[in-house]
């Protein structure tokens, strides 16, 4: 029984692929693009990288910092290429980005606005800086010292789909007319 190697997308077909789900996905980093296409089966690390840095170098793409971050972005030139071309993409990636588009694109705005860092303190404990931000405005930064990395970690995830609560209840906590 022969085995025969993965299906390999053509260079191209790749190039395309990428700039659809940036398009359809809008800005995003390369760790949630990769989160795309590998939750989806779509393209590994490497293959997103060579077509996104040849997407870059050829001007249908851009890296652009926004407060520390580096998102990708498709260009006018992009666009034009998926105007031209863009009938080479994989009717199914079509389906699946028309489908799972909207959800990915919101949980990438939503990744965008509350960010963390953590680090070691000379202790031996844990620095955990979660941010909130609205429109690249910080509303919020919050700095906590946890006992054990897996604690910060599970606190980092959580993040994310909680930060606009817990704002929101810190301001009402603080309102709050004493009584």
């Amino acid at each position: 029984m022969r085995l025969e190697p993965p299906r390999r997308a053509p260079d191209n077909e790749q190039k395309l692929m990428v700039l659809a789900c940036i398009e359809r996905l809008g800005p995003c980093t390369e760790m949630q693009l990769l989160q795309f296409l590998f939750e989806h089966d779509l393209m590994n690390y490497f293959e997103m990288m060579f077509a996104l840095n040849d997407l870059c170098d050829g001007g249908q793409a851009a890296r652009v910092k926004v407060n520390g971050e580096t998102r990708c972005e498709v260009t006018e030139a992009g666009r034009e290429a998926l105007g031209l071309f863009g009938g080479r993409v994989p009717r199914s990636l079509m389906e699946l980005l028309e489908k799972e588009g909207v959800r990915w694109r919101q949980r990438f705005e939503q990744e965008a606005q509350s960010s963390h860092s953590l680090e070691k303190t000379e202790r031996g404990d844990y620095r955990l800086n979660l941010t909130l931000k609205e429109n690249e405005e910080e509303l919020m930064h919050l700095g906590l010292t946890l006992p054990t990395r897996e604690l910060a970690r599970q606190v980092a995830e959580k993040w994310p789909g909680r930060a606009g609560k817990i704002y929101a209840e810190i301001i009402r906590l603080l309102s709050e007319e004493k009584g």
